[in-house]
């Protein structure tokens, strides 16, 4: 009977072992295509983060340069980046913090959920946009995917805009695009049912645009002084609670400005 129970508790033991290699080996190779990326796309790699419808109008290109936070994002290299993947379709961060990625579109929702922006397997798969959104990136809501990552990197980051203070720190979202760079500025960070209006795919043909954005605005945990104006773009950050599937975790910004690269 000892021996059973040795033998038991020394598989028990392999099978954990094992685990725990498997889920290192898979954040190293994560780690390693996110630094892939940054040399790839001509950045380097930032020191010290921190814990169908027509298209819309959108603001006229800023003549001032960006902002030193988000200098680099100016350099980053689409070309280069689609030549490893053609899928990419932009760069997104939130500066001074881990969330740093090219934004790729596949196929469907699921693809990227295990794969890398390199489409290689990885279980922390990559950014990823919205199947249904334009590749161009118009439209009045885009939505970009992520998993919830327990070190921060991926969209672990967005669980920390919980609090008001940390938004405060980094209130705006940038995305580098092929007309320049996008700032998106918060206004809005909260629990969304997977059912509700934040993920309708037919906002603009169904008329939900304002509906959407006063739901956005209520359900809010934290209060920025922004209020998107009719027409403008919405960017959603979507990931999960960790409380099951009926629901996610949404960062919300509105489309305050485009740089000229």
């Amino acid at each position: 009977m000892k021996r059973r129970i040795k033998l038991f508790l020394s598989l028990v033991l392999a099978v954990s072992l094992s685990v725990v290699l498997y889920r290192a080996y898979d954040n190293w190779k994560g780690a390693r295509a996110g630094a892939e990326a940054f040399q790839t796309a001509g950045l380097n790699k930032k020191e010290g983060a921190e814990i169908g419808p027509a298209p819309l109008p959108e603001p006229p290109a800023a003549a001032e340069p960006l902002p030193a936070e988000a200098a680099h994002l100016g350099d980053v290299d689409l070309a280069a980046l689609q030549a490893v993947n053609e899928d990419v379709v932009g760069w997104l961060e939130i500066p001074g913090t881990e969330l740093s990625y090219p934004l790729v579109q596949g196929p469907d929702n699921q693809y990227y959920l295990n794969h890398n922006w390199k489409k290689e397997r990885s279980g922390g798969g990559a950014v990823f946009l919205e199947q249904t959104n334009s590749r161009d990136l118009t439209g009045f809501h885009l939505i970009a995917y992520a998993h919830r990552m327990n070190n921060d990197t991926m969209f672990g980051t967005l669980k920390y805009y919980h609090d008001g203070a940390f938004c405060q720190e980094h209130p705006s979202i940038y995305l580098a695009a092929a007309d320049g760079v996008r700032r998106y500025d918060i206004f809005s960070a909260h629990k969304a049912s997977v059912r509700g209006l934040v993920y309708r795919l037919d906002l603009e043909e169904s008329g939900l645009e304002e509906d959407f954005i006063r739901s956005c605005l209520s359900n809010s945990e934290i209060e920025t002084g922004v209020e998107p104006e009719a027409g403008a773009q919405v960017l959603t950050l979507s990931t999960c609670t960790g409380e099951g599937y009926e629901s996610r975790w949404v960062v919300q910004g509105v489309l305050a400005q485009v740089y000229e690269s």
